[in-house]
């Protein structure tokens, strides 16, 4: 499966750095990097998109501006994606309007697609392709030995794109059972975590807040499993 991150900045390059470093065989990860000081508004994607842009299977979008996310479309059509994952850490950079905007033109492309929000919350979906990336790197899952009142081993079953399912992963042993999940909760945002904490309208919850419920429930489920 050939991968393409766009991205456009260091939150977009860390991640493609990770998954590029975790990947399993037969997994290759190709990069598109975008300007930081894209308009909000484009009119002619020719005039901020290279010429060539790689084949691929699935394109995964790490958008940090509007107009990086407006471009979508254009980006899956130019690399033949078949499938395309978009994160959403932010919903400023991408509002519920300009999503479905984007899902439109992409339903009209035909391609399968999903939106992330936040990106360690997804689980697979719509589309094989999907869900080969989220059994290998989507919402954490975690299998959590006991040694005593305390943790002991902490196994990664499912690590997010970002690698903080193992950051948390490391710093778990040790701690108290009934202390584990809220410690994992708090100190996952050490990573760091790059969802936003500004209130989500429809969540009326921060996307960081949700990031931290997601990894309260992973080490939960670990507990129950042990």
């Amino acid at each position: 499966m050939k991968i393409l991150f766009a991205t456009q900045g260091r939150y977009g390059e860390r991640i493609s750095e990770y998954v590029a470093a975790n990947r399993p065989e037969g997994w290759e990860i190709l990069r598109l990097p975008l300007r930081r000081n894209l308009p909000m508004v484009i009119d002619d994607p020719d005039e901020v998109l290279p010429a060539a842009i790689p084949v691929a299977d699935l394109l995964v979008s790490l958008h940090e501006s509007p107009g990086a996310a407006e471009l979508i479309p254009d980006i899956a059509r130019r690399c033949g994606a078949a499938a395309v994952l978009a994160a959403v850490d932010d919903r400023a950079v991408c509002p519920r309007g300009l999503e479905n905007q984007i899902g439109k033109r992409l339903g009209a492309m035909g391609v399968a697609f999903a939106f992330a929000r936040p990106l360690c919350g997804f689980d697979g979906g719509p589309h094989p392709l999907l869900s080969a990336f989220a059994e290998r790197f989507g919402r954490p899952r975690m299998r959590i030995d006991a040694d005593g009142d305390r943790v002991g081993q902490v196994i990664i079953e499912r690590d997010c794109p970002c690698g903080a399912g193992r950051f948390v992963a490391s710093v778990l042993p040790g701690t108290r059972l009934s202390e584990a999940a809220d410690i994992g909760a708090l100190r996952h945002h050490h990573h760091p975590c790059m969802a936003s904490m500004e209130v989500d309208p429809e969540l009326s919850d921060t996307l960081m807040h949700l990031s931290g419920y997601i990894f309260r429930a992973a080490i939960n489920a670990g507990l129950r499993r042990k």
